[in-house]
């Protein structure tokens, strides 16, 4: 399956599209499910999420339903790398890896659906859209791709994957409890009274008063977090003024936040409402806090599903290098799944020979080979759920 791994790999790399508008990339989903792996078109369900869809193969046998997921959407960046295969879509590009997923779980598609007699239950394949920041894995839940439908039972157990640059080729990172952080996003707005800058006394400066409480929100995570828990807070981007002579009324800070409790979560959203009020109160300006919760942490609930993946793993690429551990402070709508359903998310080391290329960059790219192992880890998943004897 090696040369129409990469041809597939390489189609979406060049393909890309953006979240929730994955119109193409679905289409050509769908006509590989189809003509390459062997599915009919029945057993194909499309606009799950949107742009998402999901498709069934059917075991020989009665049993679970396992669930394997795959994102599709790119990023809204501007290939700079120099490669045969890149983006056509200028402004769009596959910086993630969601190339790489989907064209494992096509491969691995075609090898279950080659040996589904063997199979004691039914595999889901899940197709999703808008992973980067629009949460397509919620619409997909709300639009019932984990339930019960015409083509077979609800799911039992969900798994999916990421190809990961930061990791060495040949690992597979994976272990019980967060592996992924909770994603939050906020918005300050600063308010003070504008004037002339020879003037500051009959003024407040909403500049100065931002700059406080940036230097303040610091202490979130150095004086009030357990440093025995991860917890980021980040000011993005800060807005503001019109001209050197002139004191600014209003400035507008955005960053975002992660953690991995619920916990450390609420405590950051308290501090930062008293921090707020605190610098306000003492500046004589007024400052509104507009706090937009994001993804949940990916939280591995399962320890038989992450017997699975090591299971899988050791006979993928051995037991030293099947289950290392692996904790990241980006965010991945899995969560969602994980809320839902028992089930287990883990990385496969891509990472290329040289200079890191690392995800959402414009340089992003990765070790084709770690398709292999991404597939074989789906296939294996499935035989050791399903006892497929693959």
């Amino acid at each position: 399956c090696w040369d129409e791994l990469i041809s597939q790999r390489r189609w979406f790399h060049a393909h890309p599209e953006l979240s929730f508008e994955e119109v193409r990339t679905a289409a050509k989903v769908v006509d590989l499910l189809i003509s390459y792996c062997g599915i009919p078109t029945e057993d194909i369900i499309q606009s799950i999420g949107r742009t998402g869809l999901i498709a069934t193969i059917r075991g020989g046998k009665p049993g679970r339903c396992i669930a394997l997921r795959a994102d599709m959407d790119a990023l809204p960046i501007t290939e700079t790398a120099d490669v045969d295969y890149k983006s056509t879509n200028i402004g769009a590009m596959h910086a993630c890896g969601h190339d790489g997923h989907m064209a494992s779980l096509l491969t691995a598609a075609k090898v279950i659906v080659e040996n589904k007699k063997d199979l004691a239950g039914v595999v889901r394949l899940i197709f999703q859209p808008a992973e980067e920041g629009f949460a397509g894995a919620k619409e997909m839940i709300a639009d019932g791709c984990l339930e019960a439908n015409s083509l077979g039972p609800a799911v039992d157990a969900i798994y999916g994957l990421h190809i990961w640059t930061w990791a060495l080729f040949g690992d597979i990172h994976c272990q019980l409890g967060p592996v992924m952080a909770a994603s939050d996003r906020f918005r300050i707005d600063v308010k003070g009274k504008g004037g002339h800058g020879a003037g500051p006394h009959q003024t407040v400066d909403a500049i100065v008063e931002a700059a406080a409480l940036v230097t303040s929100l610091q202490t979130v995570v150095s004086r009030s977090n357990d440093p025995l828990e991860a917890a980021v807070l980040s000011c993005g981007t800060i807005q503001g003024g019109y001209a050197a002579n002139i004191i600014a009324d209003h400035v507008v800070v955005c960053g975002t936040t992660r953690s991995f409790l619920s916990s450390t979560q609420e405590m950051i959203r308290t501090r930062m409402e008293c921090i707020c009020c605190g610098v306000a109160a003492t500046y004589g300006g007024q400052i509104d806090l507009q706090y937009e919760y994001g993804y949940p942490p990916t939280v591995n609930n399962s320890t038989e599903c992450l017997e699975v993946v090591m299971q899988a793993g050791t006979a993928t690429v051995g037991g030293h290098r099947a289950a290392l551990p692996q904790k990241s402070m980006g965010a991945e709508d899995f969560s969602f799944f994980l809320e839902k359903k028992p089930g287990c998310f883990f990385f496969v080391g891509a990472a290329l020979p040289g200079e890191l290329r690392p995800h959402h960059k414009s340089v992003f790219d990765f070790d084709e080979r770690a398709m292999l192992i991404s597939a074989s880890m789906f296939v294996r998943i499935v035989d050791v759920e399903l006892g497929s004897g693959v």
